[in-house]
């Protein structure tokens, strides 16, 4: 009985032992993890502050571009890549016509009907009117077709709200995604700043006539021009942390004031 006694108890503190041992690993491995986010949000907010002092830089010449070229910082003894990208250079999903988004969705592999009641869809996602367009979708077909939601029927709010609309695959959406956004409120988009994805959905736009077009851009003419309050950008930002390509896809507003230069209007982790 002594030796049963003494073999019980080696094990239960054996298993005591082991819990606090698992514990511990688990504590210390949720403190890795917290501090590898908090490091990763402090170098993406350096990269942000880094954007805008290029923007807002007074040499032409040293300014930043605005059309999505890749600039090199060290911040923090990390190797730092960022992005600038006038939102006024994209398509905004919230003011183009459905002869722009159809070119934009028969540019990356849809045919004409596809396209054309793919953005029909949108464009009544978007409407306020109840009435529907020949190949949209109001409340009744999208009850119909057994989705718990319905459409919003008013601007949409953020790009993501575009994978709820009726037809959007996830795979669609990766691919028109650099070409759009909420933020410029204009129905057209500046060319001299848009990107590829964007170019595209021009009439008769041609891979070979766009990239030459992309190539021909210089830094004059495509820096910020000052000021620049109430103007949008995208800033995008990638490093290694953990042996990991981390960063974020941030959007910045300008402002007037010098204590607050800018607003995050969307910011999400990579």
């Amino acid at each position: 009985m002594v030796m049963v006694s003494v073999i019980w108890g080696v094990a239960l503190l054996s298993t005591i032992a082991v819990s606090f041992l698992w514990t511990a690993t688990g504590s210390q491995r949720l403190v890795r993890n917290s501090l590898d986010v908090t490091r990763i949000e402090a170098l993406s907010e350096a990269a942000i502050h880094r954007a805008v002092l290029g923007l807002l830089d007074t040499r032409p010449e040293a300014r930043w571009r605005r059309d999505g070229v890749p600039y090199e910082f060290s911040f923090d003894g990390t190797r730092i890549t960022t992005r600038v990208q006038d939102e006024l250079g994209r398509i905004d999903v919230n003011r183009a016509d459905g002869s722009l988004l159809i070119r934009l969705f028969e540019s990356v592999g849809l045919d004409a009907q596809s396209a054309s009641i793919l953005v029909d869809r949108i464009l009544d996602w978007r409407d306020t009117s109840p009435l529907k367009r020949l190949n949209g979708a109001k409340d009744r077909e999208y009850r119909d077709a057994g989705y718990f939601y319905r459409p919003r029927s008013g601007a949409f709010q953020s790009l993501d709200e575009l994978k709820l609309v009726m037809g959007m695959t996830p795979d669609l959406f990766r691919r028109v995604e650099p070409a759009l956004t909420i933020y410029s409120g204009r129905p057209a988009f500046d060319a001299t700043v848009a990107p590829r994805e964007a170019l595209l959905a021009l009439p008769n736009a041609g891979s070979t006539s766009i990239d030459s077009q992309i190539a021909s851009r210089t830094g004059e003419t495509v820096a910020s021009p000052l000021p620049l309050p109430g103007r949008a950008f995208a800033v995008t930002t990638r490093f290694q942390q953990s042996e990991k390509t981390v960063g974020h896809d941030a959007v910045i507003r300008m402002t007037d004031n010098p204590a607050k230069p800018f607003w995050i209007l969307s910011w999400k982790l990579r």
